[in-house]
């Protein structure tokens, strides 16, 4: 435990059976670690796991150091309710005029309870709550719940179905940072590119409710498979269009790299260095931006990540411009597995029959699972009771882990940076929040 904030990250803590356990990546061997709960936690730990146990409507303040003091420093207080960020969530701003001194979150106002309205329920009853945990992470969030279920249950899920997951997951990656990309784009007042970016996206969000049936995805995944699958035509069409609008994006790209105003306002703005990356447990698009490898789908990987190719985007400018440009690099990456997945996409069935049950079916314990969900990693661990019904669920969001880094690549910086830095991390209050 000595290494944490060096090599290894504590990604997150859970208790399952009365026992409690950290879960542990080690980022230089790209391993998952289940251990013993460690008796002390670092103050960034501590305000990162107050998360699940946070009451509605009683604010959750992620708060890493002291106060900031010194003469004419005051706090400035920003939202709930602001024009600039699209959700209910807030900011306490330390100040003593145009530069940022410290930045504090204050989630929780969106909170569901959504571990807790689980418990009881059966697995199937329980998909329809977490998958609307956070709706542009819908697709991860299911995948997610239903592996670990199934991992329980000794499932043998089809191969096609969990090649049809990952075409969801790809597509929902595409448009969440397509969203991101738009977002930016706004922020620096490029309107015409930012409607262009949108539209995009829009394009991505029709192409899920034609062949998937819902824009957001929701009712793809099923316990033991997915709802519907993709014939070989729709499967043909899919590729077509996923490749023309990639080549769309592409083209777009080169007109933003071409604009002076957009990299100004990106390139050495909110800067998060790789050992605070490290430090903070910083995940997804935000850490690889700092130059940390790690991505689930080649860390952890679920089936068919580990049969098709998957580039490991990361940058190394540690900036809001490294940041953007990791997901402008996964687009392109998505869209290259998205025709491989497409292509060589399996036949044997989209749900799993009672006969398809490994042998150490229903053993003692939890299962745990670990996706790549468009803002990073997301963990939930699972614990069935003797009637097959949930008895716990602990959700890790990514964008939990991601408040922190986001306040401390801010530190120092000027009030125009706050929507680069807030846009380039991804961040969702309503997925932390749950």
């Amino acid at each position: 435990m000595e290494r944490l904030g060096e090599k290894m990250q504590l990604s997150s803590v859970f208790q399952a059976g009365g026992l409690n356990y950290a879960l542990i990546s080690d980022t230089e061997t790209n391993k998952t670690i289940i251990s013993e709960l460690p008796l002390t936690l670092s103050e960034e730990f501590g305000a990162l796991l107050r998360g699940s146990g946070a009451k509605p409507g009683s604010p959750l303040v992620l708060e890493a150091s002291g106060r900031v003091e010194g003469y004419g420093v005051f706090e400035f207080p920003y939202g709930p309710v602001s024009w600039g960020v699209p959700e209910a969530g807030a900011f306490s701003l330390m100040t003593y005029g145009e530069r940022v001194l410290k930045v504090v979150p204050r989630l929780n106002f969106k909170k569901r309870g959504i571990e807790r309205a689980v418990l009881g329920r059966t697995p199937e009853d329980a998909l329809l709550f977490v998958e609307r945990s956070a709706g542009n992470f819908s697709a991860a969030y299911s995948t997610c719940f239903a592996a670990a279920v199934e991992d329980s249950l000794g499932l043998e899920v089809p191969s096609e179905a969990r090649w049809t997951r990952a075409v969801a997951l790809e597509l929902e990656r595409i448009h969440n940072h397509l969203y991101v990309f738009g977002r930016l784009a706004e922020a620096a007042s490029q309107n015409i590119a930012a409607t262009q970016a949108h539209a995009l996206r829009e394009r991505v969000l029709r192409l899920n409710s034609r062949h998937f049936g819902h824009r957001y995805l929701f009712g793809i995944n099923s316990i033991g498979g997915v709802s519907r699958g993709l014939p070989k035509d729709e499967r043909r069409t899919l590729t077509t269009e996923v490749r023309l609008i990639g080549r769309e994006f592409s083209e777009l790209v080169q007109y933003f790299l071409s604009s002076r105003i957009f990299l100004d306002r990106l390139q050495g703005t909110a800067k998060l260095t790789r050992k605070d990356a490290l430090g903070l447990g910083t995940v997804g698009p935000s850490a690889r931006g700092s130059g940390v490898q790690w991505d689930d789908r080649l860390t952890f990987p679920l089936e068919p990540y580990e049969d098709i190719y998957v580039n490991l985007e990361t940058e190394d400018g540690e900036d809001t411009m490294a940041r953007t440009m990791v997901r402008v690099k996964e687009v392109e990456s998505s869209t290259i597995a998205l025709r491989e997945l497409l292509d060589r996409m399996p036949s044997d069935g989209t749900k799993s029959g009672p006969h398809r049950r490994r042998a150490d079916s229903l053993g003692a314990g939890f299962s745990f699972c670990r996706v790549e969900s468009p803002s990073g990693d997301l963990i939930q661990a699972v614990q069935l009771d003797g009637g097959g019904r949930v008895g716990s669920l602990h959700v890790r969001p990514p964008s939990l882990v991601n408040w922190l880094p986001f306040a401390r690549s801010l530190e120092g910086t000027v009030f125009t940076d706050f929507q680069f830095a807030f846009e380039s991390f991804g961040l969702s209050f309503a997925d932390s929040d749950r």
